[in-house]
């Protein structure tokens, strides 16, 4: 895995002790606010090992469940014809999970992303406790899932650097994804993050 963005983006600041309730004690956190958009970054990370810079740790998935919600049948068909092809890495299903439960415990939106510069590119946005955007690498392969919907589309040629999640921070917010360093080699800490809770 090489270069890697690991976040939870909100429009609303969480709330640090129901994010505690709603997380596996195994997974530890960190609340940022940027300086200059109305958004929140949460960071992730095993709890015994807090890393010394944010969004650049996968989020532990040991106690996350893998298993996809009903609602999401197509994309886990999908998933499963990825599976055996070999390129099932990219649908990141605790990230899936994860984001519903904090959109669902926080009570509001919830957009997490895994992008890395080596193959990795995915986003998801939650809404209401329920995915409701999901945008994924599958080698050469580009996994949507819009309203419920699953469908798949080869990749054109070499995709730019965060591409899917480019894609949804800039619908989710409104804003230029490289405002917080996405389709840049500068990571989002660099980009006016301010710790606000642990």
């Amino acid at each position: 895995m090489g270069y890697l963005v690991s976040i939870h983006l909100t429009t609303q600041q969480p709330d640090a002790a129901v994010l505690r309730s709603l997380l596996p004690s195994s997974i530890g956190f960190a609340i940022y606010r940027h300086n200059d958009l109305n958004l929140f970054g949460i960071d992730t990370f095993k709890a015994s090992k807090p890393p010394s810079y944010p969004f650049a740790t996968a989020t532990p998935a040991t106690d996350l469940p893998l298993e996809l919600g009903p609602h999401l049948h197509s994309l886990s068909d999908m998933y499963e014809v990825a599976r055996v092809s070999g390129s099932a890495n990219g649908i990141k299903r605790s990230y899936i999970n994860l984001a519903e439960l904090l959109s669902d415990g926080l009570g509001q939106p919830v957009l997490s992303i895994f992008s890395d510069d080596d193959g990795s590119d995915f986003a998801c946005l939650a809404k209401a406790g329920r995915v409701s955007s999901v945008l994924a690498a599958c080698d050469n392969n580009l996994v949507s899932l819009t309203n419920g919907e699953t469908t798949v589309a080869p990749i054109d040629g070499e995709p730019a650097l965060h591409s899917n999640a480019v894609r949804l921070f800039e619908h989710f917010t409104g804003a230029e994804a490289q405002t917080i360093g996405l389709g840049s080699w500068d990571p989002p800490a660099d980009f006016g993050f301010t710790r606000v809770g642990t």
